[in-house]
């Protein structure tokens, strides 16, 4: 799919739901940004994308000033720029929107005023269709997948860097700011970043001015974002040589994260991936260890625009489509170690899978 076929399904979707217009809002503020996933553009304020089946689709973006920026990012887009949401959707159906025939997607989770004001004017007996625009619009398109891959590998040399440079006495807090400055200065826009250090994790969780000391485990969960797509590396690494009881631990979770890959092709339950990672720890003895509150999921969707397929978990009944992304990371706590990282991001290809880091996660070693 690229990204005139994710405009197509959407308005197949409005066919099949016997709606004429859809008024699109993104439907996760500062998360999920549906408008961004349609249209290219992420906005600086509140946008809503305007799709009619007799018209050309229509963006509208706010403050009027941001209307060049939004002409260069949302190409076969039209593009308004104003001030007033509400009064723009009036001056493009000045004789209202047609009644039972409008379509809604992610107006609850705008602004409250701007999202009542939007409302209205669609309606009563408008069709809200954000779950299943959400599921027709699920595939990566051929650059957000190319994006990832570059993303993912930003995320790579980031852990080789932290190979590199932490050392005994340095502080977490500036190890973690060293790295995302030279994964931005790698191209990445933004960056969820988590690192943390301890003889025995608990979780991984943000930095502190803790100083790393030898036999500190470090846990670093790297999430670049490379023009807008998300990718995941989840890495561990211990200070000085590790003892045998935790590269022999280590080396199950990501025997079980492999087992879990391997699973991956399209037409099947995202369910099948969390449990082929599950029987590996509990043939261990582990079973126990496979539920909250050690452990929620085993990966998740990546993107701002949609993060298809959800949460790698039993519970997850989505099926895998071709050019779904997502992360696999067990990222699993053991009594013996501690919390231990590893996870890979994931493309589901027509036949199988393609595994965007270039090496799966190993045990890394700070030299002391």
């Amino acid at each position: 799919m690229d990204s005139s076929g994710r405009t197509q399904a959407a308005l197949r979707l409005m066919d099949q739901e016997g709606v004429d217009v859809m008024l699109v809002g993104p439907n996760e503020i500062n998360r999920i940004d549906t408008v961004f996933h349609l249209t290219g553009y992420r906005g600086v304020g509140e946008t809503l994308a305007v799709l009619s089946k007799s018209e050309k689709p229509t963006l509208i973006v706010t403050p009027e000033w941001e209307i060049e920026r939004a002409q260069a990012r949302a190409p076969g887009w039209t593009v308004r720029a104003t001030n007033d949401l509400s009064q723009a959707v009036s001056g493009l159906f000045p004789k209202g929107l047609p009644a039972g025939r409008t379509g809604t997607v992610g107006l609850g989770k705008m602004p409250a005023a701007i999202g009542r004001s939007l409302s209205a004017l669609a309606g009563a007996d408008a069709k809200k269709l954000d779950a299943k625009l959400e599921k027709a619009l699920m595939p990566k398109t051929a650059q957000e997948i190319e994006h990832a891959r570059l993303a993912s590998a930003i995320g790579e040399k980031a852990f080789d860097r932290l190979l590199e440079i932490a050392h005994v006495g340095m502080a977490e807090c500036d190890l973690a700011v060293q790295l995302k400055l030279y994964m931005q200065e790698l191209g990445a826009d933004d960056n969820f970043f988590l690192l943390t250090a301890s003889q025995h994790n608990r979780a991984v969780q943000p930095s502190s001015g803790r100083k790393l000391q030898v036999g500190d485990v470090i846990l670093a969960e790297m999430t670049p974002t490379y023009r807008g797509q998300l990718s995941q590396i989840c890495r561990t690494a211990v200070v000085g040589p590790p003892s045998n009881i935790l590269a022999e631990k280590y080396a199950l979770v990501v025997r079980a994260m492999e087992a879990g890959i391997r699973t991956i092709k399209p037409g099947i339950k995202m369910a099948t991936v969390a449990n082929a990672i599950d029987e590996v720890l509990s043939a261990q003895g582990y079973a126990e260890y496979c539920r909250p509150p050690h452990i929620r999921r085993r990966g998740h969707g990546l993107g701002h625009g949609s993060n298809a397929p959800g949460d790698v978990s039993p519970e997850n009944e989505v099926i895998l489509a071709e050019d779904m992304v997502f992360v696999v990371h067990p990222n699993q706590y053991l009594p013996e170690t501690g919390y231990l990282l590893c996870g890979e991001p994931i493309h589901v290809t027509a036949n199988g899978y393609e595994q965007m880091s270039k090496r799966t996660a190993w045990l890394g070693t700070v030299p002391v």
